[in-house]
């Protein structure tokens, strides 16, 4: 099975790309080593506040993959750096 989760987030701190990138970078590191997922940025790339990220996992077990995704989408909304304005999750 596969599972997948798209993000969108907002950067009210950033007014650069430089900065945006810096702290996406850190939760997408975090993301990957934590989780084991592969999670990439997809859309808004030079938008300074604003990303969209997408997640996928496998695995055989829809609720497993449920709770992995659930879990990094509440990661996600981190107060000070970057909100989670919306999300999607479908295995």
């Amino acid at each position: 099975m596969i599972g997948e989760a798209r993000l969108e987030l907002h950067l009210p701190g950033c007014h650069t790309l430089k900065e945006k990138r810096s702290i996406l970078k850190r939760f997408l590191e975090h993301t990957r080593r934590t989780y084991g997922v592969a999670i990439a940025e997809v859309d808004a790339q030079d938008k300074w506040q604003r990303a969209v990220v997408e997640v996928a996992a496998v695995g055989n077990e829809r609720a497993h993959l449920h709770r992995i995704l659930t879990k990094v989408v509440s990661e996600a909304d981190r107060p000070g750096e970057m909100f989670l304005t919306s999300s999607e999750i479908h295995v």
